[in-house]
C-alpha cells in the first residue's frame, strides 16, 4: 500500500513543520505539495493525528491509501512527456 498526501498550507513554517514529519515517516517529496510513500492505515492514521495539531484553520490536507498495482498507474505528465510511474524512478521505500 502507499500513502500519498497533499496538502495546501499557507504559512510556510506549518508546511516546514508538516514535511519534516511526512519525511520522519519515510514519505518523500513526489511535488512541491505532494508526498508519497509505502505505507498502511496505521500510517495514515498517524498523518491524520499530527495535521490536526499542525495546520491551521485555512490549510488543507488530503490523505489517501491506494494499493501499489494503482499508484504504479498513475500518469506523470512533464513538457516533455507523460509516463506511467512506474517507469519513472522515484525514491520511494
Amino acid at each position: 500500500m502507499y500513502v500519498i498526501v497533499a496538502f495546501d498550507i499557507s504559512d510556510e513554517r506549518v508546511r516546514g513543520r508538516l514535511r519534516r514529519f511526512l519525511r520522519s515517516l519515510g514519505l518523500s517529496m513526489v511535488n512541491r505539495s505532494v508526498y508519497a510513500g509505502v505505507g498502511g492505515q496505521s500510517v495514515v492514521e498517524k498523518i491524520r493525528e499530527r495535521v490536526d495539531e499542525i495546520i491551521g484553520e485555512r490549510d488543507s490536507v488530503f490523505i489517501i491509501l491506494v494499493q501499489e498495482q494503482e499508484y504504479m498507474r498513475a500518469v506523470l505528465c512533464t513538457r516533455v512527456d507523460c509516463k506511467r510511474v512506474e517507469d519513472v524512478f522515484f525514491e520511494i521505500f
